[in-house]
């Protein structure tokens, strides 16, 4: 999903007795799709990551599997690009994009461009993830001598240089951190078979504020399982699933207090959710084992309407 009208869902279809992917793409807000290209990736059992720049710039790979692919024409045409090793994390924002190639190499391009520089950042243990908002970095894994906690490396001149922070999550189990508006920075942390939910608003340099995580009452601390998303609108007002199904929470003061979305109980299971404006955002989202929904929001995830691929 790129600003307010272009969109690209990646899905399958049956040909002959297994399932090949298929990318579609509307540029008119959903009313219309269609079908674009794909480059050949990995049988169906492996999830395919789709992330798209602008209109015309985006990336697709299969994370711990293949190299990165790349289309200059909004996904008509595709082309390998980048280090010939397996994308195990990638992000993208502010012209460029980053991605960490096999296990130790960090490298950044200008997006539209094929110039891949490694960055000055050493990586020796897995997981890992990378996120970007306009000229800041941040790359979450564990530190090298393995304590219990994870490290935040933070980048302010688009990955040129880090600094390293004590991260929210626990080193050996990783987590996603997901950058909003004025300095505020979500992180999901699995724990076990539950998560926590941790908040930084000093870009990521302390995560003093853990939301989590087994309150039976409910919505002040939700509990998330391993499988929980959060997509931020802006600094205050970010939307949550659970993972776990059920409806999605909604916060607009930054996690101190959680409301449920209005009709939206029945989900079974999100499998992607994002925003482009501080209104505009859209999720993928599973109601049962033969029904996927696409959904978009226009009011920062207040009220949510499906839309037919067709």
């Amino acid at each position: 999903m790129v600003g307010m009208r272009d969109y690209w869902v990646l899905g399958d279809y049956g040909c002959g007795e297994s399932y090949c992917n298929a990318l579609v793409r509307s540029t008119d807000a959903g009313r219309h799709f269609r079908r674009v290209g794909l480059p050949s990736l990995p049988p169906q059992e492996t999830v395919p990551s789709v992330v798209f720049a602008n209109a015309r710039d985006g990336f697709v790979y299969v994370e711990n599997a293949t190299p990165l692919f790349v289309t200059r024409d909004g996904g008509e045409s595709w082309h390998r690009e980048g280090p010939n090793r397996s994308v195990t994390a990638f992000a993208a924002a502010g012209g460029y994009a980053y991605l960490l190639a096999g296990r130790h190499r960090v490298e950044r391009s200008s997006v539209g461009r094929n110039d891949w520089r490694r960055l000055a950042l050493t990586v020796s243990h897995r997981p890992f993830s990378l996120a970007a908002r306009g000229s800041h970095v941040w790359f979450l894994g564990p530190p090298r001598h393995r304590p219990d906690f994870d490290t935040v490396e933070l980048s302010s001149d688009r990955g040129l240089s880090f600094t390293p922070r004590k991260g929210p999550c626990l080193a050996e189990l990783g987590g996603a951190l997901v950058p909003a508006a004025h300095g505020v920075v979500w992180a999901v942390c699995p724990s076990g078979m539950m998560a926590e939910l941790a908040l930084s608003t000093d870009g990521g340099r302390s995560f003093p504020l853990i939301r989590s995580v087994h309150d039976p009452g409910g919505l002040r601390l939700p509990s998330l399982t391993n499988g929980a998303r959060i997509a931020a609108a802006s600094a205050r007002v970010a939307v949550l699933s659970r993972g776990a199904g059920g409806a999605l929470l909604r916060t607009t003061d930054a996690g101190r207090h959680w409301r449920s979305v209005p009709r939206t109980a029945r989900i079974e299971d999100v499998l992607w959710l994002g925003f482009t404006t501080s209104r505009v955002g859209a999720a993928l989202v599973q109601m049962s084992a033969r029904q996927t929904q696409l959904w978009r929001t226009t009011d920062g995830g207040a009220t949510w309407h499906s839309m037919r691929i067709r």
